[in-house]
């Protein structure tokens, strides 16, 4: 027989031998591959839920200190850093709108596949948020406004890593369920 390369050798089915019982290998027939995937696509959908439920809380809470930032114009974070107040950064209030409202763009549509309304919601780029959210930051460094300042306009890049790291957890957990369903076996005879 000549071998093809490039090929994969299957091997057939073979029930386990009464003689090696070590071997603990469990053949799911189609029905039973079908019920383990959905209950796994199941589980992933609601872990799904949950981190997008907290993603809207966490980016709802930020946005609420910045449109706070915005009423008070005091640092919500000198009182926990520093006894003096910071001074307040040039252009501090078009960056409070800026934090505030990217903020909310991130918590309002935290959720993505089937919109109910049809609505269909374009993924962020991250790369044009974490430049909007980090002129701010960047600015307090290098003018030398101090560590309440900085660490104050911090918080919307911290915020957006946050999205983006757990809405590529989210896309990761769903890529390997379609792959599992990718790796569905005919078991014959099982």
């Amino acid at each position: 027989m000549q071998v093809i390369p490039g090929l994969k050798k299957r091997s057939p089915f073979a029930f386990a031998s009464e003689d090696n019982p070590s071997t603990d290998v469990t053949v799911l027939d189609d029905q039973e591959q079908e019920e383990v995937i959905t209950s796994l696509n199941l589980e992933n959908e609601r872990s799904d839920r949950q981190i997008w439920l907290c993603l809207r809380i966490v980016m709802g809470c930020f946005a609420f200190l910045h449109a706070l930032y915005l009423i008070r114009r005091v640092n919500p974070l000198s009182p926990f850093l520093s006894n003096a107040e910071p001074t307040r950064i040039p252009f501090d209030i078009p960056f409070a709108l800026l934090h505030a409202a990217t903020l909310l763009a991130l918590a309002v549509p935290a959720q993505f596949g089937d919109h109910p309304l049809g609505i269909r919601i374009l993924a962020p780029n991250y790369m044009r948020v974490y430049v909007a959210t980090a002129i701010a930051p960047t600015f307090c460094s290098l003018t030398g406004q101090g560590l309440p300042n900085t660490a104050w306009w911090s918080f919307a890049v911290v915020a957006v890593a946050l999205h983006q790291f757990f809405r590529s957890l989210i896309l990761q957990g769903r890529e390997n369920i379609s792959r599992l369903q990718a790796l569905k076996y005919n078991a014959r005879g099982a």
